[in-house]
Parts: structure tokens; sequence; C-alpha cells
């Protein structure tokens, strides 16, 4: 796992399916920490973040048919420490997103 210090990056998910939630999940814990149910903080330099994308679009793939109109998997990368107060408040809508799965 590539880590480093100031690339912050947050995934968040919103999935209907316990099975695609669940391999999501899974997924996650090899690239970063939980920090709320379904939100998990990643220190990846940028390779770090393509292998995280490939492997959250591999699960998507894999389980296409458990996806629901209304599931949403997002990536904010590259956040400065300051932004992450952001991201865990209500102003997290104020951050675009950087990769949009579903």
């Amino acid at each position: 796992m590539s880590h480093t210090k100031s690339n912050i990056t947050i995934v968040c998910y919103d999935i209907t399916s316990n099975r695609l939630r669940s391999k999501i999940d899974k997924c996650m814990k090899d690239f970063g920490i939980r920090i709320q149910f379904s939100i998990f903080l990643c220190r990846l330099d940028s390779e770090g973040v393509k292998r995280c994308r490939s492997a959250l679009l591999d699960v998507v793939r894999k389980f296409s048919g458990e996806s629901n109109p209304e599931d949403s998997l997002i990536i904010f990368e590259r956040l400065s420490p300051n932004s992450v107060d952001c991201v865990m408040g209500a102003k997290i809508a104020n951050i675009a997103p950087t990769f949009l799965v579903l």
C-alpha cells in the first residue's frame, strides 16, 4: 500500500445492496481506515489512488447486478489536511468529487 503524509483521499459510498456494500467495505480496508460506517480516510500517493480506483471498479463490475440507480460511490482525493474538517461536516457538498462510480 502506498502511503503519504500529505495526500488525503476520502472514499464514501451509499450502496443499497448488502452484498455489494460488504465487498466495497472489504476492498477499502486494504486502502484506508474507516472513519464512519461508509466513509474511509486514505493517505495514498497517485499510484495508490489508481490502484484504489481500479479495485473499486473491479468490485462494482463484478457485482453490477447488485447495484441500484440510487447507489453512489465517490472519491474525494488530494485534499489538504485543512479541508478534512470540511469533509467531516455538512460542507461536504462544497468539495467537488474527483471520481464517481455508479
